[in-house]
C-alpha cells in the first residue's frame, strides 16, 4: 500500500461529538494513488498539509474539486475517489449524527453532499496545525477545539438521538417509532433529520441495507459471490434493484466493483455507536 492510514479514537462526552479522526500519510518517494472510501452518510473536515488532494464522487473522474488546506465534505452519500500524492498528509475530522451542526450551527440539508465546501473560520487553526511536529499533537488541539466551541445538542434533536437504535431493528419503521414515543408527527421527524444529519430515515434505510451487501461482498472467502444469495438476504426485490444501488452508491455495476474496486484501495469506515 502506497500511504498509511491511523485511527485516533474519541472518548466521552466528545465521542457525542466526533466519531474518530483519521490522518492518511504517504512517504515522499510514495508512488501517487488513486483511493476510494466507500459512502458512509457522515460530514467530514478535512484539514491538509500535504500536496493538494484530488477528489470525484462515484464513476465522476478526478477533475478540479481538491483540498489544499480545509474543506469540509458530506454527508458522503455516494463513493469517494481521492489521490495521494507523494507527501500526502491529510487529517479527517468524521462526525456523529448531529455533531457537524452542533459545531457549525448549519442546518446540514443545506449543503450538496457532492462538492467540498471551504469554510473561511478555519483558516487560522489550519495554521496553528501545520505548526506541529506529529498528528497526535494535531489531533489533541483539535479535541480541545471542538470540545470548547461545540454547542450542546439542540432538543429537537434528542428525539433522533434516542431513537437512533431503531434503525438495527428490521421489523421498525424508525420514523414512525421516534414519532410516537415523542408525540410528533412523522412529517417533523422527517424534517428534523435532514436539519440535523442532512438526509431522511428512509434514505439510511436504503443505506444500511447497501452497506451489509458491501460488508457482506468483503467478508466472503467463496471463489466467486452469489448475487442471488445477496438479493435474498437483504431485501432486494430482484437482480436490477441491487445493480440500481450499486450504480447509485458507487456509479458501477456490481460485476465491475468486485473486479475493479473492491480490494483494491477501496476502504469503509470503522462502524459507529449506533449503525
Amino acid at each position: 500500500m502506497a500511504f498509511e492510514g491511523t485511527l485516533f479514537g474519541v472518548e466521552p462526552p466528545l465521542s457525542d461529538i466526533v466519531k474518530h479522526f483519521y490522518v492518511i500519510q504517504s512517504g515522499g518517494d510514495a508512488a501517487t494513488t488513486v483511493a476510494h472510501l466507500s459512502p458512509n452518510y457522515e460530514m467530514m473536515l478535512l484539514f491538509n498539509f500535504g500536496a493538494p488532494v484530488r477528489f470525484s464522487v462515484a464513476a465522476a473522474p478526478l477533475g478540479s474539486m481538491q483540498v489544499e488546506k480545509v474543506a469540509v465534505l458530506g454527508p458522503l452519500r455516494k463513493m469517494l475517489n481521492y489521490e495521494l500524492l507523494p507527501g500526502a498528509n491529510l487529517l479527517v475530522v468524521v462526525f456523529n449524527l448531529d455533531g457537524f451542526y452542533r459545531l457549525y450551527q448549519v442546518p446540514v440539508d443545506e449543503l450538496n453532499g457532492e462538492e467540498l465546501h471551504y469554510p473561511d473560520d478555519m483558516q487560522e487553526l489550519w495554521e496553528v496545525l501545520k505548526r506541529c511536529t506529529s498528528s497526535v499533537e494535531r489531533v489533541a488541539i483539535l479535541k480541545d477545539y471542538i470540545s470548547t466551541t461545540a454547542h450542546a445538542a439542540e432538543k429537537g434533536a434528542e428525539p433522533l438521538l434516542n431513537g437512533a437504535d431503531y434503525f438495527n431493528d428490521p421489523l421498525i419503521q424508525p420514523a414512525k417509532a421516534i414519532a410516537a414515543d415523542a408525540e410528533l408527527s412523522e412529517r417533523t421527524v422527517q424534517l428534523r433529520f435532514k436539519k440535523y444529519v442532512g438526509y431522511s430515515p428512509k434514505e439510511m434505510l436504503r443505506f444500511l441495507r447497501f452497506k451489509q451487501v458491501i460488508s457482506s461482498i468483503e467478508n466472503n472467502t467463496a471463489a466467486s459471490i452469489d448475487w442471488f444469495d445477496l438479493i435474498h438476504d437483504f431485501g432486494y426485490h430482484d437482480q436490477s434493484h441491487l445493480i440500481k444501488d450499486f450504480q447509485y452508491y458507487l456509479g458501477t455495476s456490481p460485476e465491475t466493483f468486485i473486479k475493479q474496486i473492491a480490494g483494491k484501495e477501496f476502504c469503509t469506515t470503522k462502524p459507529g455507536k449506533r449503525y
